[in-house]
């Protein structure tokens, strides 16, 4: 990762509103829950949510990881002792509106809370966002009546292991995972529809559910987009850096969508090229990925209605995530993780961020800043416009 002097953790909000941070739990019951050893469980989530709020004078910061989720970070070596959030934990929602539009947020790999920053900084511009903790895909899930459930690699398709087996076998079991979070969107949007549900406590009443949009980061980009396709609730989606392993890669969503994609240089290669460098094992397995990545993300940005995509110079995988922005131990595996990283953590974030408010505030109709999507500017020199 390139040097850098910015401080450790996270950036603070730059809008207007203080941020609250609740969480609660949804049970859909219509659902089984696949992952499960026993059959009859039903799907049931944690749900992370920041939205404007409106605390007392002086209340204290909510803890970055609280304690029974610190485990969620141990698996990238995140120093997380003591770290603090920028949220207030219960805190009363703002009145400046009657209700605040909402954002899905679908992670990967990891809760939600490993994308606070972001959470934080689109609750500070009057947003509701909706973090989904995709139960068995995280290192520990806790509910709120103190139930611990562990993670289940099969929840994770095998992405944070080594690769093996026939590579269209891998590709289906991605594809099925995505389908699976995507209903988890539209299973946490039921939950919040229903009229008789205070179980967001706060937020009950809160959250503008005509102005709805989706995002998601690597899997869970796919999901949103997946989610949008398919229901009409959702009026905008966006991908952060998500290869899309589902349909919508193949036939696009015609709805408005952003795509804002690293940089990819393990694709610069042929198949055989990628094995002699000891990049790949397998030649076709490679190509075949590639070309699912770049064909998907060239089919959404030609069907959006419109379509954006941006392409963020120096960044990596990982740069979507708080990592970069945290202290990380010796021994994490992030640190190779991020090697290749060359962008500063903060300015990756507010280049993120810019691009999330310019679009959902056009689409929702929300205040927001004005549009970078239009093409090169001065301002953000960083990013090249249009599918790699």
């Amino acid at each position: 990762m390139q040097a850098s002097t910015e401080p450790e953790g996270l950036p603070a909000p730059t809008g207007r509103h203080a941020v609250g941070r609740v969480s609660f739990d949804c049970v859909d019951e219509t659902r089984a829950e696949i992952f499960s050893p026993d059959p009859t469980d039903r799907r049931e989530l944690v749900v992370w949510a920041w939205y404007p709020a409106a605390p007392e004078a002086g209340a204290e910061r909510a803890p970055y990881l609280p304690e029974p989720w610190a485990p969620t970070g141990q698996f990238l070596g995140l120093d997380a002792d003591g770290l603090r959030s920028h949220a207030v934990a219960d805190a009363p929602v703002a009145g400046d509106q009657p209700a605040y539009p909402v954002l899905v947020l679908s992670p990967s790999g990891f809760p939600p809370l490993l994308l606070a920053a972001i959470g934080e900084e689109l609750a500070s511009h009057g947003y509701v966002v909706l973090g989904v903790n995709h139960t068995y895909e995280t290192g520990v899930t806790v509910f709120a009546d103190g139930r611990t459930i562990p993670v289940n690699p099969d929840a994770q398709a095998g992405a944070l292991g080594p690769q093996a087996g026939p590579y269209e076998d891998r590709f289906r079991q991605r594809a099925a995972v995505c389908d699976y979070k995507a209903a988890d969107l539209a299973s946490v949007a039921d939950r919040l529809g229903r009229p008789d549900d205070d179980a967001p406590g706060r937020l009950a009443g809160r959250a503008d559910l005509s102005r709805m949009g989706a995002f998601g980061h690597s899997f869970g980009g796919d999901a949103a987009l997946e989610w949008c396709r398919h229901d009409r609730r959702c009026l905008a989606a966006a991908n952060l850096d998500g290869a899309l392993w589902t349909e919508v890669g193949r036939v696009g969503l015609t709805r408005p969508v952003l795509q804002v994609l690293a940089e990819h240089p393990e694709f610069a290669h042929s198949g055989a090229e990628a094995v002699a460098a000891g990049i790949a094992t397998d030649d076709a397995g490679y190509d075949a990925e590639k070309g699912i990545t770049f064909d998907g993300w060239r089919t959404v940005h030609q069907h959006g209605r419109p379509g954006h995509t941006v392409q963020v110079k120096g960044a990596t995988h990982l740069s979507f995530m708080d990592v970069p922005l945290l202290p990380l131990r010796s021994e994490s595996p992030a640190r190779a993780m991020l090697a290749a990283t060359q962008i500063p953590p903060r300015r990756m974030w507010r280049i993120t961020c810019d691009l999330l408010l310019s679009f959902f505030g056009t689409q929702l109709q929300q205040a927001g800043i004005p549009s970078i999507l239009a093409g090169p500017s001065d301002d953000y020199p960083e990013l090249s416009f249009g599918p790699p």
